[in-house]
């Protein structure tokens, strides 16, 4: 679908941290997220506009554009009411690889955070089974969003089918804007030195040269080089041994993400990358009701140390505690932290992050196996590793990005092996306390 809407008007709510710094780095390229899921039959055009039409509406930031003027980035607003949806023409295509890299092409284009909509709505027709694509570049969503995205869409366009009158948005609980939710942030009351939290920030960067960790294990890359990105998708637990390395963890004062944490770092000091993964990791701030429902970049990030010790069990029960403090310095907003020590030193275009979404509680997750749902992210360049571990009914997978370097490749490609080999080992007999057996013995 192509669209279009009446002219612009000026906001004056601020952007959030997140949206300046990704519309600061634009030039660097499109970077977008997408989601697709299948509906039985063929697409009925009009319910599937109708569909989009409401999810826009439902949506702040959807109905929300960005401008640049100088060295100023400005928010803009459109009427949702206002919008007109036009259909695009349709393209036939023959192969999967040639649909691949039309909805690339048509994602790259469509998805670009200076134009309105910064947002692809598409859909693969089919006789029997269908598929609805959306994209929104990142300025707009984050992870949780596109499961979000997924669940009103799917609900929205059922609800087109049965009821064109457009009453579908009516069984859908409220939404919150994410626009609001900027304003608020832009409010927020200073955190200072004196603040402890603040203090361990500052602490932290202090350790790192003010500048973000990188992964621990050499990438091949010298400093201000970057490579077209590899990427590795795998399995790593069924629902069962997730079920069983959960309790593992439970049972030392630790979650699924903490006890991930310290398998990391244990096979990262296996491989000679020292005891300690220092890293940032991302975490959501919908920290009221009101944004559950919401669609908008609602993260942010937290530092966090990770010592691997002879001991697994030890490295877990130290992860765990490490991970909650941590969590409690994110509710300090990025931008305080950044004032206060003056700003950062990168060195590099990625950040070494870890990411770890559970999708069983989110929005519509109870459908996601039966309507096919997928998450799709863009392919650029790259010069850190950055991972995205996602638990879901069928237990625990994740995704690795890193420069596709022959080093890279290597390294990577040997650590996640180990990292596999070592979760899968992991509730086999264990070891006696401080006896220095590693659980993959």
């Amino acid at each position: 679908m192509d669209s279009t809407t009446s002219v612009a008007i000026g906001s004056q709510v601020p952007l959030s941290f997140n949206q300046r710094f990704h519309l600061e780095a634009v030039d660097s390229g499109s970077v977008w997220l997408a989601a697709a899921f299948d509906v039985d039959g063929p697409i009925v055009p009009t319910a599937l506009a109708a569909a989009y039409r409401l999810l826009i509406s439902r949506h702040g930031t959807l109905h929300s554009s960005f401008v640049r003027r100088d060295d100023q980035i400005d928010r803009e607003v459109h009427d949702p009411d206002r919008l007109i949806l036009r259909p695009a023409p349709t393209i036939m295509t023959s192969t999967s690889e040639e649909l691949r890299l039309l909805l690339r092409n048509e994602l790259d284009a469509a998805c670009h955070p200076f134009d309105y909509p910064a947002f692809l709505l598409a859909a693969i027709d089919r006789e029997d089974r269908s598929t609805i694509i959306c994209g929104f570049d990142h300025v707009h969503v984050d992870a949780y969003s596109m499961s979000i995205i997924v669940d009103d869409l799917h609900q929205l366009y059922q609800g087109c089918l049965a009821t064109p009158d457009g009453s579908a948005a009516d069984s859908l609980p409220m939404a919150g804007s994410f626009v609001d939710f900027c304003a608020a942030e832009s409010e927020a009351a200073v955190v200072t030195s004196r603040d402890p939290r603040m203090r361990a920030w500052l602490t932290f960067f202090d350790e790192h040269d003010n500048t973000p960790p990188a992964f621990p294990l050499e990438l091949g890359l010298s400093k201000g080089q970057v490579a077209p990105q590899a990427v590795d998708l795998r399995g790593l637990l069924d629902a069962e041994t997730t079920h069983d390395f959960e309790a593992l963890c439970r049972r030392n004062g630790a979650t699924v993400f903490a006890g991930f944490l310290a398998a990391m770092a244990w096979c990262i000091r296996e491989l000679g990358g020292g005891p300690q993964m220092s890293l940032l990791f991302p975490l959501h701030t919908r920290r009221s009701e009101e944004w559950r429902g919401a669609v908008g970049w609602f993260t942010t990030n937290a530092p966090l140390n990770v010592v691997a010790t002879d001991d697994f069990i030890d490295s877990v029960q130290r992860t765990g505690p490490a991970l909650r403090n941590a969590v409690s310095l994110g509710e300090i907003p990025v931008p305080h932290v950044l004032a206060a020590m003056g700003g950062l030193r990168p060195q590099r275009n990625d950040i070494f992050m870890v990411s770890y979404v559970d999708y069983r509680p989110l929005p519509g997750s109870s459908a996601h196996e039966n309507i096919s749902a997928q998450h799709i992210s863009n392919a650029t360049s790259a010069d850190d590793a950055q991972f995205w571990l996602s638990r879901t009914d069928r237990g625990l997978a994740l995704r690795t990005r890193y420069p596709g370097t022959p080093a890279a490749q290597a390294v990577i490609g040997e650590f996640l092996d180990k990292l596999g080999q070592f979760l899968a080992n992991i509730n086999s007999p264990q070891p006696a306390p401080g006896s220095g057996t590693s659980l993959m013995g």
